[in-house]
């Protein structure tokens, strides 16, 4: 029975472990890119995801606090740039990105050229769902 404890015990310990390291390292590596891997709306049932997605959208980050924004979507093809910041909020990270102006690629609830994506451990996830904007989660491209 010990022994059954002990093993729990340090298995819990280095996964915990092992995914706070992988957090740390993707935020702070660059250059690279994120891709729009899943939608939700504010319905339920309301989940699109892969090559359903209504546009194919990447996020390239580099190491001058510069972004580029590309979305795909039908033959038309958007682009924007911007700088980035991240910031650390008690338990949580996020990244702002700052666009010239306000445009139709800016995902979020106001007026202002900014969106933020929080960190949530291998995902970045937009914040706009809280003002009936979409969901956005993009994943680290391989």
């Amino acid at each position: 029975m010990k022994n059954l404890f002990l093993v729990s015990v340090l298995s819990a310990t280095l996964f915990s472990c092992q995914k706070e390291g992988v957090a740390q390292a993707e935020l702070n590596d660059y250059p690279q890119t994120w891709r729009l891997v899943k939608m939700t709306g504010q319905f339920p049932a309301s989940v699109t995801t892969g090559s359903a997605l209504p546009w194919q959208e990447t996020l390239a980050f580099r190491a001058d606090s510069t972004f580029t924004k590309t979305r795909k979507q039908g033959d038309q093809k958007a682009e924007t740039t911007g700088t980035f910041s991240l910031r650390r909020n008690a338990d949580r990270q996020s990244v702002i990105l700052t666009y010239p102006s306000k445009q139709e690629l800016v995902n979020n609830c106001v007026a202002s050229p900014k969106e933020t994506l929080i960190f949530n451990a291998d995902t970045l996830v937009s914040s706009a769902l809280a003002c009936d904007g979409p969901r956005l989660e993009y994943k680290l491209a391989q």
